[in-house]
C-alpha cells in the first residue's frame, strides 16, 4: 500500500490556507470561464485535453472556427492549479475548495457551457454552488446567442447542488418617453409566453431548470433610438420590465425562484461580458512593475500599428467599413489594459488616436448623413466598453460636423454613455479624448433648435470637467499605501487633461458668462472635491487661462471660495499668483497716467499721511464716564469709526526702556490702521459695488475696481477662516505690499496698513516657533525691503509710523539685513540727512549695526550678547556707519550740531566700536566749528554754540579714550586731540585749545607707551603745535617746551635726534597761505632756541654707536641747518654748516664699513651739498680741506 504523502499529514485547517494561497486568483471569488481566441487555442491544439466546439465570431462579419473554453485569459493573479495533479486524495481536496468557493461566470460565451460540464465528473459538477450567464437581446444583430439556450439548460440541469443562478438579461431603450407602451405587465408576459413570442422563449427552457434554489435577474439596459416598429416597441417596454414585471411572471407564473439582483454587468467585452465586480477589480488594479512597462507598450504598439494598416487597407477598399471597424475595435481593446502608468498609457494612447483620427477624417469625407446617424447605432453594438466608446465618440462627433445634426442629443448621449469607464486612467483619456474630438463642432450659436447652442457647450465642457476631475481625484485611493509618492507623480502626469476643459471653457465664454455661470460650478466643483493636488492645479490653470479683466470683476467670488479650500492647500501661492497677475495688469493699465515726478509725489503723499496721524493724535480721547450710546441718526457715522477685532492696531509696546522711541509710532500704527480701516468701511470693498462707480469702461482699471482694499480684505478673511500659519501670512502681504507699491505708489496709507497689520500677527506669534522659521524670516525681510526698493527716497518708507515698530520686532539677522540695506542705499545715493526726523529714523534701524553682538528683538525675551572679535563682515559695516556721519548735511548749523549730538549719542552704545565711528564724528565737528566762525559777524551766539560744540568734542574724544583699551586708541585719541586743539586755535578759542592739546600730552604720558608710537605721537602734536596761531607767549612756551621735552626723553637715540631737530620747528613759524598768512606776517620765531635744538640733537646724533646712524643724523641735521639758514635765522650761521660738512667728510672718509645705509647717506648727502651749491651761498666750504 502506498504511503500516505506528507503533505497530507498536516493539519486541514493549515491545508486549507494552503489551498487559499495557491488557488488564490487576485481575492475574487469569481472564476471567468471564456471562449478561447483562435490564434490561442490554434497554437495550443495539440495540447489541449478539452472538448473542442465551434462558434461563430463576434463581430460584423461572421465565420465560423473551432475553439475551446479557457479560464479568465486576463487573470489578476496565477492561480497554480497544478497541485491538483500531485495525487488523487490532495486533489479531491484541492477540486472540493475550489469549485465550492467559487462563482463561475460564463458571461456571454455560452456556448462553452455545455462542452464545461461535460469534462466534469459527476462529483466535481455536483460541487459548483454558482454560476452566471449572460442572455443577449434577441433583435441584437451582431451578437445574438450563437447556441442552442435549450442545451445550456439541460447541462444546467445537472448541477443537483447549483444554489445560485445569475441571469443578465440585455435591453434597450430610448432615455425619454416614446410613443406606445411603456413598459409591460404580468399580463403582457403572460401573453407573450402563450404564443410563444421570442422574447420570452428563453424563460420556457429556464424554467426547467428545478435544481437551482436562487435566480438572480439582472438588466443590462443600452441606449435605443425612438421605436418606429412593433419589434422595438416590445424590445423598449421589454426592457423596462426586467426588474420588475418579469421577475413577478417568473417567480409566480414559471415557478422560478427569481429575485432582483444588483447591476453586476457592465457593459460588451470581446471576450464576453464580465461581472462588475470583477471589472471594479480591474479598474483599480496598479499598473505592472516599471521592468515589465515597457515591454507591454511595446506589445501594445505593435497591435495597434499591425490593425491601423489593417483598417487602413479596409477604408481604402470600397464595401469594407464594417471590416475597418472591426480592425478600428481591436486597436481600440489595446486602452483596456490597467498595466500600465500614465506616460506608457498616453503613448499607447496616441498611436490610437492617430488611428481614429484617420478614421474620423474617413466618415466625415466619405459618408452621406443617414449613413453616419445607422453607424452611430450600430458602433454601440460593439464588444467592450472601452472600444464601445471610442467608436461611438469618433462616429458621433463626425455626425456632429454635418450640417443639420442632432448636436445636442448626441453631445447629451456621448456625455451619459462616456460614464461607463469608471477606471481612472481610462476614463481621464477617454473623457479627453471625447473633449478634444468634439472642441471643434461646439455649437456656439442661441439658436433653441436640435443644433444646440451655447450653453449646450458649456453644460458638456463643464459635465466633462466635472467627471474628469473626479476620476483624477479617485487615482489617489489606488494601490497600496505604500504607492503614495508615486500616485502623486502619476496624477501630477495626468492633471493636463482635467485642465484642458477649463482651457476650452475659456475659448467660449465672455466676462458675463464668466460671472453668471461658469465660475460659481466651476468653484463649487474645485471646493467640494476637497483635494489639496486637484485644487492647487485647479485653481492656479483658472488664474492663467481665464483673460485678467474676468478675474478683476470676480475677486470676491474667487477669493472666497479660496477661503473654503482644504485647509493642506497652499493657498498662498493661489492668492500671490492672482495678486501678481491683477497687479501687472493693472500696473500696464495705468502705465500712462503715473507721475514723472515720483520724489514730489512721495514727499506730498508722506505730508498727507504724517498731517493724518498728526490730526489723529491731536484728537483728545473721550472719558468712560462720558461715552453715550449713539443716536438713531448718527448710528451710521459712529459705525464708521467703530474699530474691529481684526483692525490692524499695533500692541503696545512692552519693552520699558524704548517707550520713547516706540510709543509715538505704536499710536500712529494703531491710529493709521484705524483710520485705513474706517476708509474701508466707508468705501465697501466688494467688486460688485466698485463695479458700479466705472463710467462705461472709462478711467483706468484701478478706478474701476478698488484692488487694493478688495484684496486686503479678503487676505484679512481667509487668514482668519483658514487659519493660514504665520509664514503664509507673511508672504501673502509681501504680494499685497508689491501690489500697493505698483498700483498706488501715492497712497502710503496703503503700505502702512500692511505693515501695521504685519507687525499685529508678528507680535501676536512671538512664541510661535513658524515665526523663526527659514521662509518666514525670508517673507518679513521682503516686506521691510519692498518700500526701501520702490520708493525714490529711503526716507519715505523709513518715515511710515509703522515700518520701525515692525522693523524692531523682527529677529536680529533679519534687522541686521534691513540696516545693510538701508545704509547701502544711502551711501550708494549719497542721500543728503538734513532734518532730525529723518536721523531719528535712520539710527533706529541702524542701531542693529551700531550695537556688538546679535540682540533680542524689542519685546522679545534674551540677553544680547557681545561678539568676542570682530569680523571682517562687522568692520564693513562699522565703516558705513562712519561714512554716515558725511551724510549729515543740514540746512543750518544749529540742526547740524543736533544731528551729530544725536548721532553720538546713538553711536555711544556700540561700546568698543565708537573706535570707529567716533573719528568721523569728530571730523565734522571740526567743519561745524569753522561754520560758527563764518557766522561770527552774522550771529551773536556763535560763540556759545562754539563752545558747546567744543564741549561736545572733548566729551566725544574723553569717552574713546577711556572706554576703548584695543591696541591704537590710545594713539587715535591723541591724534584727534591734537587735531581739535589745531581747530579750537583756528576759530580762536585759546583755553580750549590749550584743554586739547593737554589732554593730549595727558594720553602721551598715560597710555602710549611703545617707542615707535611714542616719536609718532610727538611728530604729531608738534605739527599740531607749529599750526597754531592764536596762543599766547606763556601758554605755546609751555606746550612746545613740553613737546620737546617728550622728544628728548625718547628710548632710542635716533628718535631722541628726529623728534628735538623737528622740535625745533616749534620756535620757527612759518606763513600758512591757506590761513592768508604771507611772509609779512608777524609770526612768532625764536633763533637761538631753533639753534639750540639743533645743537642738542647734533650731540645727541653724535652720541649713537653706530657710525652709520651718526652719519644718517648728521645728514638730516644738515638739511634743517640750510633750511633755517635759508629762512634767514641769524643765529644758524656759516660756521656751523661749514662744521657739520667737515664732520660729515670726515665721518664719510674714516668709515670703513660698505653698507646699504652709508651708501644711502652718502648720496644724501651729495645731493644737500649739490642744493647748497645750486643756491650760491658765501662763506660755506663744501669741499673738505
Amino acid at each position: 500500500m502506498a504511503e500516505e504523502p506528507m503533505f497530507m499529514r498536516i493539519p486541514p485547517e493549515i491545508r486549507m490556507l494552503i489551498y487559499d494561497y495557491l488557488l488564490d486568483n487576485g481575492g475574487t471569488k469569481d472564476i471567468l470561464i471564456r471562449n478561447q481566441s483562435r490564434s490561442e487555442y490554434d497554437m495550443c491544439r495539440s495540447k489541449t485535453r478539452r472538448s473542442a466546439y465551434n462558434i461563430m465570431e463576434r463581430s460584423i462579419v461572421k465565420r465560423s472556427y473551432e475553439t475551446t473554453y479557457c479560464a479568465d485569459p486576463e487573470p489578476r493573479r496565477a492561480m497554480h492549479t497544478v497541485i491538483m495533479h500531485i495525487n488523487r486524495k490532495i486533489r479531491e481536496e484541492a477540486t472540493h475548495f475550489l469549485y465550492t468557493k467559487y462563482a463561475f461566470h460564463f458571461g456571454d460565451d455560452l456556448e462553452a457551457v455545455v462542452p464545461f460540464f461535460a469534462d466534469k465528473t459527476p462529483r466535481t459538477r455536483d460541487l459548483v454552488r454558482e454560476i452566471s450567464l449572460y442572455k443577449c437581446s434577441p433583435t441584437n444583430a451582431i451578437e445574438p446567442d450563437s447556441c442552442d439556450w435549450s442545451s445550456v439548460c439541460r447541462s444546467l440541469q445537472s448541477l443537483q447542488s447549483l444554489d445560485k443562478l445569475t441571469l443578465v438579461i440585455e435591453g434597450a431603450r430610448p432615455r425619454e418617453s416614446w410613443d406606445g407602451p411603456q413598459s409591460l405587465t404580468v399580463s403582457d408576459f403572460r401573453l407573450l409566453y402563450s404564443t410563444r413570442h421570442e422574447s420570452l422563449r428563453w424563460a420556457r427552457e429556464l424554467a426547467s431548470i428545478r435544481s437551482v434554489k436562487e435566480v438572480v435577474i439582472v438588466a443590462d439596459i443600452h441606449n435605443l433610438p425612438n421605436p418606429e416598429s412593433n419589434m422595438m416597441l416590445v424590445l423598449a417596454a421589454f426592457s423596462s420590465s426586467i426588474e420588475t414585471s418579469l421577475v413577478d411572471f417568473l417567480r409566480n407564473d414559471l415557478g422560478i425562484p427569481a429575485r432582483v439582483g444588483k447591476s453586476q454587468y457592465c457593459g460588451v467585452g470581446v471576450f464576453g461580458r464580465y461581472p462588475a465586480a470583477i471589472l471594479a477589480d480591474d479598474k483599480m488594479a496598479t499598473p505592472a512593475p516599471p521592468e515589465d512597462q515597457a515591454r507591454l507598450l511595446e506589445d501594445a504598439l505593435v497591435a495597434v500599428r499591425q490593425q491601423t494598416s489593417l483598417m487602413r487597407k479596409c477604408l481604402d477598399t470600397p464595401g469594407k467599413l464594417m471590416d475597418a471597424l472591426k480592425c478600428c475595435s481591436t486597436l481600440v481593446s489595446e486602452l483596456r489594459t490597467s498595466s500600465l502608468g500614465p506616460k506608457q498609457y498616453y503613448e499607447l494612447y496616441m498611436s490610437v488616436f492617430d488611428a481614429l483620427r484617420y478614421l474620423s477624417v474617413h466618415l466625415r469625407e466619405n459618408h452621406p448623413v443617414n449613413h453616419l446617424a445607422d453607424l452611430y447605432e450600430l458602433v454601440q453594438y460593439a464588444g467592450n466598453i472601452v472600444p464601445r466608446l471610442y467608436l461611438m465618440i469618433t462616429v458621433g462627433t463626425a455626425y456632429m460636423a454635418i450640417e443639420d445634426a442632432p448636436v445636442k442629443e448626441l453631445m447629451k448621449d456621448m456625455m451619459d454613455m462616456s460614464r461607463g469607464v469608471q477606471h481612472p486612467i481610462r476614463g481621464l483619456f477617454l473623457r479627453y479624448y471625447l473633449s478634444g474630438q468634439a472642441r471643434d463642432f461646439l455649437p456656439t450659436t442661441e439658436s433653441d433648435g436640435p443644433e444646440g447652442n451655447i450653453s449646450d457647450s458649456i453644460n458638456f465642457v463643464l459635465t466633462n470637467f466635472v467627471e474628469m476631475n473626479k476620476l483624477w481625484v479617485r487615482l489617489q485611493h489606488q494601490g497600496h499605501s505604500r504607492e503614495r509618492e508615486q500616485r502623486i507623480r502619476e496624477r501630477k502626469e495626468l492633471q493636463l487633461l482635467v485642465g484642458s476643459n477649463i482651457v476650452r471653457l475659456s475659448q467660449l465664454v465672455d466676462l458675463e458668462t464668466y460671472k453668471s455661470s461658469i465660475l460659481a460650478p466651476l468653484l463649487e466643483q474645485v471646493v467640494q472635491c476637497r483635494d489639496v493636488l486637484a485644487q492647487e492645479y485647479l485653481l492656479e490653470v483658472i488664474t492663467q487661462v481665464f483673460p485678467d479683466e474676468f478675474h478683476l470683476h470676480t475677486l470676491d467670488q474667487f477669493l472666497g471660495a479660496v477661503s473654503r479650500l482644504n485647509p493642506h492647500v497652499n493657498v498662498k501661492a493661489i492668492v500671490i499668483g492672482l495678486m501678481d497677475r491683477l497687479s501687472e495688469y493693472a500696473e500696464r493699465d495705468g502705465q500712462e497716467d503715473k507721475s514723472e515726478d515720483k520724489a514730489q509725489m512721495e514727499a506730498d503723499a508722506l505730508a498727507k499721511l504724517l498731517e493724518k496721524v498728526n490730526l489723529l493724535k491731536e484728537i483728545p480721547a473721550t472719558p468712560p464716564s462720558d461715552s453715550k450710546p449713539p443716536e438713531e441718526g448718527k448710528s451710521s457715522d459712529s459705525s464708521e469709526s467703530t474699530e474691529s477685532p481684526d483692525d490692524t492696531k499695533t500692541p503696545e509696546s512692552e519693552d520699558g526702556p524704548t517707550a520713547k522711541t516706540e510709543e509715538p509710532a505704536n499710536e500712529t500704527a494703531g491710529e493709521s490702521s484705524t483710520d485705513d480701516s474706517s476708509t474701508l468701511a466707508e468705501s465697501t470693498p466688494s467688486v460688485a459695488d466698485t463695479e458700479t462707480t466705472a463710467v462705461n469702461g472709462q478711467g483706468s482699471i484701478t478706478e474701476k475696481v478698488q484692488l487694493y482694499e478688495v484684496f486686503f480684505a479678503q487676505v484679512k478673511n481667509l487668514v482668519e477662516a483658514q487659519h493660514l500659519p504665520v509664514p503664509d501670512i507673511i508672504a501673502l502681504l509681501v504680494s499685497l505690499c508689491n501690489l500697493a507699491l505698483n498700483i498706488y505708489p501715492d497712497r502710503l496709507d496703503y503700505v502702512d496698513q500692511i505693515l501695521a497689520y504685519a507687525t499685529t500677527k508678528v507680535r501676536e506669534n512671538m512664541n510661535n516657533a513658524d515665526l523663526h522659521s527659514p521662509p518666514a524670516q525670508q517673507s518679513l525681510l521682503a516686506l521691510l525691503q519692498a518700500p526701501l526698493n520702490h520708493y525714490v527716497s529711503t526716507f519715505t518708507a523709513l518715515s511710515l509710523p509703522t515700518y520701525v515698530p515692525l522693523f524692531q520686532s523682527q529677529s536680529y539677522p533679519t534687522r541686521r539685513a534691513v540696516a545693510g540695506d538701508v545704509v547701502r542705499t544711502l551711501l550708494k545715493n549719497q542721500t543728503k540727512i538734513s532734518t532730525t526726523e529723518q536721523l531719528e529714523n535712520v539710527l533706529e534701524v541702524l542701531k542693529v549695526l551700531i550695537k556688538e553682538g546679535s540682540q533680542a528683538p524689542q519685546g522679545y525675551p534674551g540677553v544680547s550678547q557681545r561678539r568676542p572679535v570682530e569680523t571682517d563682515e562687522t568692520m564693513e559695516e562699522q565703516g558705513w556707519l562712519a561714512r554716515i556721519v558725511h551724510l549729515l548735511q543740514a540746512e543750518d548749523n544749529d540742526t547740524q550740531f543736533k544731528l551729530l549730538q544725536m548721532t553720538r549719542k546713538a553711536y555711544s552704545e556700540g561700546n568698543e566700536r565708537i573706535r570707529t565711528t567716533t573719528p568721523p564724528l569728530l571730523t565734522a565737528c571740526m567743519k561745524l566749528a569753522r561754520k560758527f566762525k563764518q557766522r561770527e559777524h552774522f550771529d551773536d551766539n556763535w560763540e556759545t554754540q562754539s563752545n558747546a560744540l567744543f564741549k561736545f568734542m572733548h566729551s566725544a574724544l574723553s569717552t574713546l579714550y577711556t572706554r576703548v583699551n584695543s591696541s591704537g586708541a590710545a594713539e587715535m585719541a591723541l591724534r584727534l586731540f591734537a587735531s581739535a586743539g589745531q581747530t579750537a586755535d583756528l576759530v580762536g578759542f585759546e583755553e580750549v585749545a590749550y584743554e586739547f592739546f593737554a589732554q593730549a600730552f595727558t594720553v602721551y604720558e598715560e597710555a602710549v607707551t611703545d617707542s615707535k608710537a611714542q616719536f609718532q605721537a610727538v611728530c604729531v602734536i608738534a605739527t599740531a603745535l607749529h599750526q597754531t596761531r592764536n596762543f599766547g607767549k606763556e601758554n605755546y612756551d609751555t606746550l612746545i617746551t613740553k613737546c620737546a621735552q617728550h622728544g628728548s626723553k625718547l628710548l632710542r637715540k635716533p628718535d631722541q635726534c628726529r623728534a628735538v631737530y623737528l622740535a625745533s620747528h616749534l620756535w620757527w613759524a612759518t606763513p600758512i597761505v591757506s590761513n592768508g598768512e604771507s611772509e609779512e606776517t608777524e609770526l612768532y620765531r625764536d633763533g637761538k632756541r631753533v639753534l639750540e635744538c639743533l645743537q642738542r640733537a647734533l650731540r645727541v646724533a653724535d652720541s649713537c654707536m653706530e657710525t652709520a646712524t651718526s652719519i644718517e643724523l648728521f645728514v638730516e641735521i644738515l638739511d634743517r641747518y640750510v633750511y633755517y639758514f635759508d629762512q634767514q635765522n641769524e643765529s644758524v650761521t656759516t660756521k656751523y654748516l661749514n662744521g657739520l660738512i667737515e664732520l660729515i667728510h670726515s665721518n664719510l672718509a674714516g668709515n670703513q664699513q660698505d653698507s646699504a645705509s652709508v651708501e644711502n647717506s652718502r648720496r644724501h648727502f651729495n645731493q644737500t651739498l649739490e642744493n647748497i651749491r645750486s643756491r650760491q651761498y658765501e662763506g660755506i666750504v663744501l669741499t673738505p680741506n
